[in-house]
Protein backbone atom coordinates (compact mmCIF):
# COMPACT_ATOMS: atom_id res chain seq x y z
CA UNK A 1 0.00 0.00 0.00
CA UNK A 2 1.34 3.43 -0.95
CA UNK A 3 1.53 6.18 1.64
CA UNK A 4 -0.44 9.41 1.23
CA UNK A 5 1.47 12.36 -0.17
CA UNK A 6 -0.84 15.03 1.29
CA UNK A 7 -2.17 15.57 4.79
CA UNK A 8 -5.89 16.19 5.21
CA UNK A 9 -5.14 19.81 6.15
CA UNK A 10 -3.13 20.23 2.94
CA UNK A 11 -5.97 18.75 0.89
CA UNK A 12 -8.43 21.19 2.47
CA UNK A 13 -6.09 24.11 1.77
CA UNK A 14 -5.43 23.09 -1.85
CA UNK A 15 -9.11 22.52 -2.59
CA UNK A 16 -10.43 25.56 -0.73
CA UNK A 17 -8.07 27.89 -2.63
CA UNK A 18 -8.86 26.41 -6.06
CA UNK A 19 -10.09 28.97 -8.55
CA UNK A 20 -10.70 29.05 -12.26
CA UNK A 21 -7.67 30.29 -14.17
CA UNK A 22 -7.49 32.79 -16.99
CA UNK A 23 -6.14 32.17 -20.48
CA UNK A 24 -3.50 34.89 -19.99
CA UNK A 25 -1.99 33.18 -16.92
CA UNK A 26 -1.21 29.87 -18.63
CA UNK A 27 2.50 29.07 -18.47
CA UNK A 28 3.33 31.67 -15.83
CA UNK A 29 5.08 30.84 -12.58
CA UNK A 30 1.84 31.15 -10.59
CA UNK A 31 0.07 28.87 -13.07
CA UNK A 32 2.83 26.24 -12.77
CA UNK A 33 2.41 26.28 -8.98
CA UNK A 34 -1.34 25.77 -9.46
CA UNK A 35 -0.60 22.91 -11.86
CA UNK A 36 1.69 21.37 -9.25
CA UNK A 37 -1.04 21.49 -6.60
CA UNK A 38 -3.62 19.97 -8.90
CA UNK A 39 -1.26 17.16 -9.86
CA UNK A 40 -0.65 16.37 -6.19
CA UNK A 41 -4.40 16.27 -5.56
CA UNK A 42 -4.78 13.86 -8.47
CA UNK A 43 -2.00 11.62 -7.16
CA UNK A 44 -3.52 11.61 -3.67
CA UNK A 45 -6.97 10.78 -5.06
CA UNK A 46 -5.42 7.92 -7.05
CA UNK A 47 -3.72 6.56 -3.93
CA UNK A 48 -6.98 6.75 -1.94
CA UNK A 49 -8.94 4.97 -4.67
CA UNK A 50 -6.29 2.26 -5.08
CA UNK A 51 -6.16 1.66 -1.32
CA UNK A 52 -9.98 1.47 -1.11
CA UNK A 53 -10.00 3.86 1.82
CA UNK A 54 -11.81 7.11 2.60
CA UNK A 55 -11.59 9.29 -0.50
CA UNK A 56 -10.82 12.56 1.19
CA UNK A 57 -9.97 14.46 -2.00
CA UNK A 58 -13.35 13.61 -3.54
CA UNK A 59 -15.22 14.65 -0.41
CA UNK A 60 -13.30 17.91 -0.19
CA UNK A 61 -14.05 18.79 -3.84
CA UNK A 62 -17.76 18.18 -3.21
CA UNK A 63 -17.84 19.95 0.16
CA UNK A 64 -16.04 23.06 -1.08
CA UNK A 65 -18.02 23.09 -4.34
CA UNK A 66 -14.94 22.95 -6.59
CA UNK A 67 -15.86 20.30 -9.14
CA UNK A 68 -16.95 23.01 -11.57
CA UNK A 69 -13.41 24.42 -11.37
CA UNK A 70 -12.03 21.13 -12.69
CA UNK A 71 -14.50 21.24 -15.57
CA UNK A 72 -13.48 24.84 -16.30
CA UNK A 73 -9.76 23.95 -16.30
CA UNK A 74 -10.21 21.02 -18.69
CA UNK A 75 -12.21 23.18 -21.10
CA UNK A 76 -9.76 26.10 -20.78
CA UNK A 77 -6.75 23.99 -21.78
CA UNK A 78 -8.75 22.30 -24.53
CA UNK A 79 -9.49 25.72 -26.02
CA UNK A 80 -5.82 26.75 -25.58
CA UNK A 81 -4.74 23.56 -27.35
CA UNK A 82 -6.85 24.34 -30.42
CA UNK A 83 -6.53 28.13 -30.52
CA UNK A 84 -3.21 29.21 -28.99
CA UNK A 85 -0.84 26.26 -29.46
CA UNK A 86 -1.02 26.21 -33.30
CA UNK A 87 -0.13 29.92 -33.32
CA UNK A 88 2.80 29.32 -30.97
CA UNK A 89 4.12 26.53 -33.19
CA UNK A 90 3.96 28.83 -36.21
CA UNK A 91 5.86 31.53 -34.33
CA UNK A 92 8.49 29.09 -33.02
CA UNK A 93 8.93 26.39 -35.66
CA UNK A 94 11.68 24.53 -33.80
CA UNK A 95 11.32 25.16 -30.05
CA UNK A 96 14.39 24.11 -28.08
CA UNK A 97 12.45 23.44 -24.88
CA UNK A 98 8.91 22.01 -24.95
CA UNK A 99 8.28 20.67 -21.44
CA UNK A 100 6.29 23.76 -20.35
CA UNK A 101 4.03 23.31 -23.38
CA UNK A 102 3.72 19.63 -22.51
CA UNK A 103 2.83 20.54 -18.92
CA UNK A 104 0.00 22.74 -20.17
CA UNK A 105 -1.32 19.87 -22.29
CA UNK A 106 -0.85 17.47 -19.39
CA UNK A 107 -2.85 19.80 -17.14
CA UNK A 108 -5.98 18.92 -19.11
CA UNK A 109 -5.24 15.21 -18.69
CA UNK A 110 -4.83 15.69 -14.93
CA UNK A 111 -8.19 17.46 -14.67
CA UNK A 112 -9.95 14.69 -16.61
CA UNK A 113 -8.21 11.94 -14.60
CA UNK A 114 -9.38 13.58 -11.37
CA UNK A 115 -12.91 14.01 -12.74
CA UNK A 116 -12.95 10.34 -13.72
CA UNK A 117 -12.06 9.35 -10.17
CA UNK A 118 -14.57 11.57 -8.37
CA UNK A 119 -17.47 11.15 -10.80
CA UNK A 120 -17.68 7.51 -9.73
CA UNK A 121 -19.58 8.84 -6.70
CA UNK A 122 -23.20 9.91 -7.18
CA UNK A 123 -22.85 12.99 -4.97
CA UNK A 124 -20.24 14.37 -7.38
CA UNK A 125 -22.79 14.31 -10.21
CA UNK A 126 -25.27 16.18 -8.04
CA UNK A 127 -22.61 18.73 -7.09
CA UNK A 128 -21.97 19.55 -10.76
CA UNK A 129 -25.15 21.60 -11.09
CA UNK A 130 -25.40 23.45 -14.40
CA UNK A 131 -21.74 22.77 -15.17
CA UNK A 132 -22.88 19.22 -16.00
CA UNK A 133 -23.92 20.54 -19.42
CA UNK A 134 -20.40 21.86 -20.01
CA UNK A 135 -18.87 18.58 -18.89
CA UNK A 136 -21.20 16.60 -21.14
CA UNK A 137 -20.38 18.79 -24.15
CA UNK A 138 -16.65 18.58 -23.40
CA UNK A 139 -16.69 14.78 -23.06
CA UNK A 140 -18.72 14.44 -26.26
CA UNK A 141 -16.04 16.40 -28.11
CA UNK A 142 -13.04 14.60 -26.63
CA UNK A 143 -14.62 11.17 -27.20
CA UNK A 144 -15.41 12.09 -30.81
CA UNK A 145 -11.71 12.85 -31.28
CA UNK A 146 -10.94 9.15 -30.77
CA UNK A 147 -12.46 8.49 -34.18
CA UNK A 148 -10.03 10.79 -35.99
CA UNK A 149 -6.79 10.53 -34.01
CA UNK A 150 -4.13 8.61 -35.92
CA UNK A 151 -1.58 6.29 -34.36
CA UNK A 152 1.35 8.05 -35.95
CA UNK A 153 1.79 11.51 -37.38
CA UNK A 154 3.62 12.16 -40.59
CA UNK A 155 6.79 14.20 -40.41
CA UNK A 156 5.99 17.45 -42.17
CA UNK A 157 9.43 18.99 -41.62
CA UNK A 158 12.76 18.47 -39.91
CA UNK A 159 11.74 20.02 -36.60
CA UNK A 160 11.88 17.00 -34.31
CA UNK A 161 10.97 18.86 -31.10
CA UNK A 162 7.84 20.22 -32.73
CA UNK A 163 6.85 16.78 -34.01
CA UNK A 164 7.47 15.26 -30.58
CA UNK A 165 5.19 17.84 -28.98
CA UNK A 166 2.44 17.17 -31.51
CA UNK A 167 2.80 13.44 -30.88
CA UNK A 168 2.57 14.03 -27.13
CA UNK A 169 -0.51 16.19 -27.69
CA UNK A 170 -2.22 13.42 -29.63
CA UNK A 171 -1.24 10.72 -27.11
CA UNK A 172 -2.72 12.81 -24.28
CA UNK A 173 -5.82 13.52 -26.36
CA UNK A 174 -6.33 9.78 -26.82
CA UNK A 175 -6.02 9.12 -23.08
CA UNK A 176 -8.39 12.02 -22.34
CA UNK A 177 -10.93 10.61 -24.80
CA UNK A 178 -10.79 7.17 -23.17
CA UNK A 179 -11.27 8.66 -19.71
CA UNK A 180 -14.11 10.81 -21.02
CA UNK A 181 -15.93 7.62 -22.05
CA UNK A 182 -15.94 6.57 -18.40
CA UNK A 183 -17.19 10.01 -17.34
CA UNK A 184 -20.03 9.72 -19.85
CA UNK A 185 -20.96 6.43 -18.26
CA UNK A 186 -21.06 7.99 -14.79
CA UNK A 187 -23.22 10.85 -16.09
CA UNK A 188 -25.59 8.30 -17.59
CA UNK A 189 -25.70 6.37 -14.32
CA UNK A 190 -26.83 9.50 -12.49
CA UNK A 191 -29.33 11.14 -14.83
CA UNK A 192 -31.78 11.50 -11.95
CA UNK A 193 -29.26 13.72 -10.13
CA UNK A 194 -28.57 16.01 -13.10
CA UNK A 195 -30.66 18.93 -14.37
CA UNK A 196 -33.44 17.69 -16.65
CA UNK A 197 -32.15 19.84 -19.49
CA UNK A 198 -28.83 17.95 -19.34
CA UNK A 199 -30.70 14.67 -19.81
CA UNK A 200 -32.47 16.16 -22.82
CA UNK A 201 -29.15 17.33 -24.22
CA UNK A 202 -27.62 13.88 -23.80
CA UNK A 203 -30.40 12.29 -25.85
CA UNK A 204 -30.90 15.22 -28.21
CA UNK A 205 -28.21 17.71 -29.23
CA UNK A 206 -25.29 15.43 -28.37
CA UNK A 207 -27.04 12.09 -29.07
CA UNK A 208 -24.68 10.14 -26.83
CA UNK A 209 -26.25 6.72 -27.64
CA UNK A 210 -25.26 7.06 -31.31
CA UNK A 211 -21.79 8.29 -30.36
CA UNK A 212 -21.27 5.25 -28.12
CA UNK A 213 -22.60 2.99 -30.87
CA UNK A 214 -20.03 4.38 -33.29
CA UNK A 215 -17.31 3.81 -30.68
CA UNK A 216 -18.27 0.13 -30.44
CA UNK A 217 -18.23 -0.20 -34.22
CA UNK A 218 -14.86 1.51 -34.71
CA UNK A 219 -13.17 0.26 -31.48
CA UNK A 220 -10.39 2.90 -31.47
CA UNK A 221 -8.90 1.25 -28.35
CA UNK A 222 -7.82 -1.68 -30.58
CA UNK A 223 -4.93 -1.04 -32.96
CA UNK A 224 -2.91 -3.51 -35.00
CA UNK A 225 -3.43 -6.40 -32.61
CA UNK A 226 -2.93 -4.28 -29.50
CA UNK A 227 -5.38 -3.03 -26.86
CA UNK A 228 -5.29 0.14 -24.79
CA UNK A 229 -5.26 -0.64 -21.07
CA UNK A 230 -4.37 1.73 -18.24
CA UNK A 231 -2.74 4.29 -20.50
CA UNK A 232 -0.56 1.78 -22.37
CA UNK A 233 -0.81 -0.54 -25.36
CA UNK A 234 -0.61 -4.31 -24.81
CA UNK A 235 -0.97 -7.37 -27.05
CA UNK A 236 -4.61 -8.37 -27.60
CA UNK A 237 -5.76 -11.97 -27.98
CA UNK A 238 -8.57 -10.99 -30.35
CA UNK A 239 -11.40 -11.96 -27.97
CA UNK A 240 -11.06 -10.50 -24.48
CA UNK A 241 -13.11 -7.40 -23.73
CA UNK A 242 -11.01 -4.44 -22.65
CA UNK A 243 -12.04 -2.35 -19.67
CA UNK A 244 -12.82 0.68 -21.84
CA UNK A 245 -15.04 -1.36 -24.17
CA UNK A 246 -16.93 -2.75 -21.18
CA UNK A 247 -17.47 0.81 -19.96
CA UNK A 248 -18.93 1.81 -23.33
CA UNK A 249 -21.30 -1.16 -23.43
CA UNK A 250 -22.50 -0.49 -19.89
CA UNK A 251 -22.93 3.23 -20.58
CA UNK A 252 -25.03 2.51 -23.68
CA UNK A 253 -27.13 -0.04 -21.85
CA UNK A 254 -27.76 2.38 -19.00
CA UNK A 255 -28.89 5.17 -21.32
CA UNK A 256 -31.16 3.13 -23.55
CA UNK A 257 -32.81 1.32 -20.65
CA UNK A 258 -33.15 4.41 -18.47
CA UNK A 259 -36.80 5.28 -17.65
CA UNK A 260 -36.31 8.77 -19.10
CA UNK A 261 -35.14 7.46 -22.49
CA UNK A 262 -38.58 6.92 -24.13
CA UNK A 263 -39.70 10.49 -23.44
CA UNK A 264 -36.49 12.05 -24.78
CA UNK A 265 -35.24 9.66 -27.45
CA UNK A 266 -37.34 8.94 -30.52
CA UNK A 267 -36.10 5.90 -32.43
CA UNK A 268 -36.02 7.26 -35.96
CA UNK A 269 -35.20 5.08 -38.96
CA UNK A 270 -31.62 6.38 -39.07
CA UNK A 271 -31.12 5.76 -35.36
CA UNK A 272 -32.62 2.28 -35.61
CA UNK A 273 -30.34 1.42 -38.52
CA UNK A 274 -27.28 2.49 -36.57
CA UNK A 275 -28.29 0.76 -33.34
CA UNK A 276 -29.04 -2.47 -35.18
CA UNK A 277 -25.36 -2.71 -36.13
CA UNK A 278 -24.68 -3.57 -32.49
CA UNK A 279 -26.41 -6.93 -32.76
CA UNK A 280 -23.48 -8.49 -34.60
CA UNK A 281 -21.19 -7.66 -31.65
CA UNK A 282 -23.48 -9.05 -28.94
CA UNK A 283 -22.04 -12.55 -29.20
CA UNK A 284 -22.47 -15.24 -26.52
CA UNK A 285 -18.84 -14.71 -25.51
CA UNK A 286 -19.43 -10.99 -24.92
CA UNK A 287 -22.72 -11.44 -23.09
CA UNK A 288 -21.11 -14.14 -20.97
CA UNK A 289 -18.44 -11.65 -19.88
CA UNK A 290 -20.86 -8.73 -19.35
CA UNK A 291 -24.14 -10.31 -18.27
CA UNK A 292 -26.18 -7.04 -18.01
CA UNK A 293 -25.97 -6.84 -21.81
CA UNK A 294 -28.67 -9.50 -22.02
CA UNK A 295 -31.20 -6.74 -21.33
CA UNK A 296 -29.68 -4.53 -24.04
CA UNK A 297 -29.83 -7.45 -26.45
CA UNK A 298 -33.52 -7.89 -25.72
CA UNK A 299 -34.15 -4.15 -26.13
CA UNK A 300 -32.46 -4.14 -29.53
CA UNK A 301 -34.53 -7.14 -30.61
CA UNK A 302 -37.75 -5.34 -29.65
CA UNK A 303 -36.99 -2.20 -31.63
CA UNK A 304 -35.89 -4.28 -34.63
CA UNK A 305 -39.31 -5.92 -34.98
CA UNK A 306 -41.62 -3.20 -33.67
CA UNK A 307 -42.63 0.17 -35.02
CA UNK A 308 -41.66 3.22 -33.07
CA UNK A 309 -44.13 3.46 -30.17
CA UNK A 310 -46.02 6.65 -29.62
CA UNK A 311 -43.53 8.97 -27.98
CA UNK A 312 -44.82 10.81 -24.92
CA UNK A 313 -44.77 14.58 -25.21
CA UNK A 314 -41.29 15.93 -24.54
CA UNK A 315 -41.37 18.23 -21.50
CA UNK A 316 -40.85 21.92 -22.18
CA UNK A 317 -37.32 22.69 -21.04
CA UNK A 318 -35.16 25.76 -20.79
CA UNK A 319 -31.96 25.07 -22.72
CA UNK A 320 -28.89 24.96 -20.49
CA UNK A 321 -26.23 27.25 -21.94
CA UNK A 322 -22.59 26.22 -22.05
CA UNK A 323 -21.55 28.94 -19.65
CA UNK A 324 -17.93 27.89 -19.17
CA UNK A 325 -16.92 27.43 -22.80
CA UNK A 326 -18.95 30.38 -24.08
CA UNK A 327 -17.41 32.67 -21.47
CA UNK A 328 -13.85 31.58 -22.31
CA UNK A 329 -14.42 32.07 -26.05
CA UNK A 330 -16.09 35.47 -25.51
CA UNK A 331 -13.23 36.76 -23.35
CA UNK A 332 -10.56 35.69 -25.85
CA UNK A 333 -12.31 36.33 -29.18
CA UNK A 334 -10.15 38.47 -31.44
CA UNK A 335 -7.17 38.27 -29.04
CA UNK A 336 -5.72 34.88 -29.95
CA UNK A 337 -2.61 36.17 -31.74
CA UNK A 338 -1.95 38.77 -29.06
CA UNK A 339 -2.17 36.13 -26.33
CA UNK A 340 0.10 33.79 -28.29
CA UNK A 341 2.77 36.48 -28.61
CA UNK A 342 2.56 37.18 -24.88
CA UNK A 343 2.89 33.50 -23.99
CA UNK A 344 5.66 32.65 -26.47
CA UNK A 345 8.57 33.42 -24.12
CA UNK A 346 6.88 31.51 -21.26
CA UNK A 347 5.81 28.40 -23.17
CA UNK A 348 9.01 28.10 -25.25
CA UNK A 349 11.52 29.75 -22.93
CA UNK A 350 15.14 30.11 -24.04
CA UNK A 351 16.41 31.40 -20.69
CA UNK A 352 18.53 28.63 -19.16
CA UNK A 353 18.00 29.75 -15.54
CA UNK A 354 14.22 29.89 -16.01
CA UNK A 355 14.21 26.48 -17.67
CA UNK A 356 16.14 24.89 -14.77
CA UNK A 357 13.87 26.52 -12.17
CA UNK A 358 10.73 25.42 -13.99
CA UNK A 359 12.06 21.89 -14.45
CA UNK A 360 12.70 21.57 -10.70
CA UNK A 361 9.15 22.74 -9.95
CA UNK A 362 7.60 20.30 -12.40
CA UNK A 363 9.79 17.40 -11.31
CA UNK A 364 8.33 17.67 -7.81
CA UNK A 365 4.80 17.88 -9.22
CA UNK A 366 5.08 14.76 -11.36
CA UNK A 367 6.62 12.58 -8.61
CA UNK A 368 8.08 10.11 -11.11
CA UNK A 369 8.79 7.52 -8.41
CA UNK A 370 5.09 7.38 -7.54
CA UNK A 371 4.09 7.15 -11.20
CA UNK A 372 6.47 4.24 -11.69
CA UNK A 373 4.79 2.39 -8.81
CA UNK A 374 1.41 2.80 -10.48
CA UNK A 375 2.88 1.58 -13.76
CA UNK A 376 4.14 -1.55 -12.00
CA UNK A 377 0.67 -2.15 -10.56
CA UNK A 378 -0.95 -1.76 -13.99
CA UNK A 379 1.50 -4.20 -15.55
CA UNK A 380 0.67 -7.03 -13.14
CA UNK A 381 -2.30 -9.10 -14.33
CA UNK A 382 -4.73 -9.87 -11.52
CA UNK A 383 -5.36 -13.43 -12.79
CA UNK A 384 -3.58 -15.92 -15.03
CA UNK A 385 -4.97 -18.20 -17.70
CA UNK A 386 -5.11 -21.75 -16.38
CA UNK A 387 -4.11 -23.05 -19.82
CA UNK A 388 -1.18 -20.86 -20.91
CA UNK A 389 -0.41 -18.66 -17.90
CA UNK A 390 -1.02 -15.30 -19.61
CA UNK A 391 -3.02 -12.52 -17.98
CA UNK A 392 -6.69 -13.50 -18.05
CA UNK A 393 -9.91 -11.47 -18.22
CA UNK A 394 -12.47 -14.24 -18.85
CA UNK A 395 -13.61 -16.97 -16.48
CA UNK A 396 -15.60 -20.14 -16.82
CA UNK A 397 -19.25 -19.08 -16.82
CA UNK A 398 -20.35 -22.31 -15.18
CA UNK A 399 -18.09 -22.79 -12.14
CA UNK A 400 -16.68 -19.23 -12.12
CA UNK A 401 -13.53 -20.52 -10.44
CA UNK A 402 -10.89 -20.60 -13.19
CA UNK A 403 -9.79 -18.01 -15.73
CA UNK A 404 -8.79 -17.96 -19.38
CA UNK A 405 -7.10 -15.43 -21.62
CA UNK A 406 -9.14 -16.40 -24.70
CA UNK A 407 -11.89 -18.62 -26.05
CA UNK A 408 -9.31 -20.87 -27.70
CA UNK A 409 -7.64 -21.66 -24.38
CA UNK A 410 -11.00 -22.37 -22.79
CA UNK A 411 -12.00 -24.82 -25.54
CA UNK A 412 -8.66 -26.63 -25.57
CA UNK A 413 -8.68 -26.95 -21.77
CA UNK A 414 -12.27 -28.24 -21.51
CA UNK A 415 -11.28 -31.92 -21.62
CA UNK A 416 -9.21 -31.41 -18.46
CA UNK A 417 -11.66 -29.13 -16.72
CA UNK A 418 -15.07 -30.67 -17.44
CA UNK A 419 -14.93 -33.21 -14.61
CA UNK A 420 -14.22 -30.50 -12.02
CA UNK A 421 -16.59 -27.94 -13.48
CA UNK A 422 -19.66 -27.57 -11.34
CA UNK A 423 -22.25 -24.84 -11.68
CA UNK A 424 -22.18 -22.35 -8.79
Amino acid sequence: MMDSILLSTEIDLYVDTMKAQDMTTIGTRSWLEWHQRLQKLNQEALIEAAAVKEEYVQEALVTFGKIAVLVHEAILINVWKHKILPLLLRMEKDPSCTFVAYSVLYHEAVCVALLELIMYHANAAQALGDSAADLLHYCYGTVSQLLVLKEDIEDEDDHKSKQDLIRQRDDLAFDIGVRSLTILRYLGDNLDRLPLAVTARMFGINDVPILLTQMLIEKPWIRKGRQYVGGKWFDWDGESVTKVEAQVWLALRQLLLDPSCPSHYKITDSRRAQLMKLQQFLTPVLVDQISPLIELQQWLHRISVADQPCTPPVPILLEVMLEIQDKIIAECEGKWKQMARQQLSQIFSKNHAEIVETAQCLNEAYNTELLEKFDDINKKPERNCVKCGKGAMQRCSRCKSIWYCSRNCQVSHWSNHKEDCKET
